[in-house]
C-alpha cells in the first residue's frame, strides 16, 4: 500500500478546516505525530498509519481540534522523554509526539506499540485517543 501511495502523481495538499487530520493522500488517521531532527529540526508532521505518509502541522495546537489553550504533554519516564501525549482539555483526545532529536531511531508506528503503557496511562486521566494504529485491531477470531 505504501508503494503504491508513493505513485500517485503530482504533490497531495494537507487540507485546513475539519479535514486536517486527516492524510492528504489517502485519507486516513495519524498514528501519532513527529518531531523531526535535519533540515526540519523542530517541525512537527502526523504520521499515516496506512501509507507512511507524513504532513505538517503546527506544534502546540491540537492536531483534532486546533485548539492551543489547554494542551498537556504526558510521559511515563521524565520531561526529555523521546515518546509523549498531547492532551487536549477542549476535546478530551490525545496524540503521542515521538521526538527524534531524543531519540534518532525512533519510529511512528512501532514506537507507538511499543508505549501502549502511556496509552493506557491516558485512559485512565479521562482522554481518547484521537488517531488510530492498525496493528492494534483484533485479528479474526479474537
Amino acid at each position: 500500500w505504501a508503494q503504491m501511495a508513493n505513485l500517485i502523481p503530482g504533490k497531495a495538499r494537507a487540507e485546513y478546516g475539519e479535514q486536517r487530520q486527516y492524510c492528504p493522500v489517502c485519507g486516513s488517521m495519524p498514528v501519532s505525530s513527529m518531531v523531526q531532527i535535519g533540515t526540519t529540526q523542530g517541525l512537527r508532521y502526523l504520521h499515516c498509519n496506512l501509507c507512511e505518509t507524513e504532513w505538517h502541522v503546527v506544534r502546540v495546537k491540537c492536531s483534532n481540534c486546533e485548539q492551543s489553550g489547554k494542551l498537556h504533554y504526558w510521559s511515563l519516564d521524565d520531561e526529555q522523554a523521546a515518546i509523549k501525549a498531547e492532551s487536549c482539555d477542549d476535546c478530551d483526545t490525545y496524540l503521542k509526539i515521538l521526538y527524534q532529536e531524543k531519540d534518532p531511531k525512533i519510529e511512528a508506528v512501532a514506537d507507538d506499540l511499543a508505549s501502549l503503557v502511556l496509552d493506557a496511562r491516558m485512559e485512565q486521566e479521562g482522554y481518547a485517543r484521537s488517531s488510530i494504529n492498525p496493528f492494534l485491531f483484533p485479528g479474526e477470531g479474537e
